[in-house]
């Protein structure tokens, strides 16, 4: 139950709500963004007695929102969402205050001289910036009366926006330095693991297995292209389902893996159902749905080797920049890898037809310790 804002006494500025609560302070400082969101939040709805309070961001690695309310509906948020980024880039509203309500389950804007009736409930979105370099909006939704209180006859930002903006930027920046060192250290272990691990298939089996681990997805694969048929075919997949796809084939202009390799480009799709290229064959054959894909080309120089599938986002639902980034990185180190096994096998089978001629072995376990490729000749078998 809300206070009556005749009720409330508001801080002239939030250092002065910060002197009367002195774990304020440690309690908003968070390097987690959403942590610290959620603080905010919790220290706004307790003074202020907001009935919601959201913040939309758009940092340089991905587009998120944080949204807390017991009374705005999914509706109302996703007309914000909509709203709130052109809000921030047109900037024509006085003192870049944008006041919104709700007129039967629609979200409306207007200006509150235009309209001094009262609109329950009421908004506003104030854009959070430091040094002209905006990362996103605070949206506060309260009584009319609360709005009010916020904002006298000549409407300024209240005290506590450019503190929360300080806040976020210092957050975001610990969070895009700790995303950095994350997407090396992944990157170094992939690498590692190519100078190491010789069996194609194990390397490869190996790589989607931390790729499932380090992304968050439910399942990996990769997939040969087959020039002669057009055709792709799973070499090697980690998840309950990749499992039984081992050496299935399907039409290589078909699918988002299809347009990947074709635009030579990784796709992030995180609406796969309602993507017109979705391939959805391989779902309904395996009783399995793809809600969620990162597909990325294995291209080596100009050759097209096949694709790195990252299938259904864990934890956030959804793939950002930053997991782009990371496949993009992985995916010509896998290229790399494939093209220098299938180098090596061509060798290797080049030099023992020679060698050998008719009598040439197959499939003996070569030594990779050498580049002599016949065992016969190291005396092992």
């Amino acid at each position: 139950m809300h206070l009556p804002c005749s009720n409330l006494k508001l801080p002239k500025t939030w250092t002065e709500f910060m002197r009367r609560d002195t774990s304020l302070l440690k309690t908003i400082t968070s390097s987690d963004v959403e942590e610290l969101c959620m603080n905010i939040t919790d220290c706004l709805e307790q003074y202020y007695h907001f009935d919601g309070v959201g913040f939309f961001l758009l940092d340089t690695e991905s587009t998120r929102t944080y949204f807390h309310s017991d009374v705005v509906s999914k509706k109302i948020i996703q007309s914000l969402e909509e709203i709130l980024p052109r809000f921030i880039q047109e900037k024509e509203t006085p003192n870049n205050i944008l006041y919104f309500a709700k007129k039967q389950d629609e979200l409306v804007v207007f200006n509150p001289q235009e309209h001094p009736e009262p609109i329950e409930p009421m908004g506003m979105a104030f854009p959070l910036s430091i040094q002209e370099n905006v990362m996103g909006t605070l949206a506060l939704v309260a009584r009319s009366e609360t709005i009010k209180d916020l904002t006298p006859q000549t409407p300024a930002l209240p005290s506590f926006v450019p503190i929360i903006s300080g806040l976020l930027a210092n957050s975001l920046s610990h969070e895009n330095k700790d995303k950095k060192i994350h997407m090396l250290n992944l990157y170094q272990t992939v690498s590692s693991s190519i100078s190491y691990i010789r069996d194609l298939q194990e390397l490869l089996t190996t790589i989607a297995s931390i790729v499932t681990s380090e992304i968050l997805c439910e399942e990996c694969s990769v997939l040969f292209y087959d020039s002669e048929n057009n055709e792709f075919e799973f070499f090697t997949a980690v998840g309950e389902t990749g499992m039984h796809l081992l050496k299935e084939r399907f039409p290589a202009d078909r699918g988002i893996a299809g347009r990947a390799l074709k635009k030579k480009a990784t796709q992030v799709v995180n609406d796969v159902q309602s993507d017109p290229d979705f391939y959805g064959k391989i779902d309904k054959d395996h009783d399995f749905k793809t809600k969620s894909i990162l597909a990325a080309p294995l291209i080596a120089g100009e050759e097209p080797v096949g694709i790195l599938n990252a299938i259904n986002k864990i934890e956030t639902k959804f793939f950002d920049q930053n997991d782009d980034q990371i496949f993009s990185a992985i995916a010509d180190e896998v290229a790399l890898a494939v093209k220098n096994a299938r180098l090596f096998d061509y060798v290797v089978d080049s030099y023992c037809k020679i060698r050998q001629g008719k009598n040439s072995c197959k499939g003996c376990k070569r030594p990779l310790k050498s580049w002599t490729p016949c065992a016969k000749y190291l005396g092992l078998c």
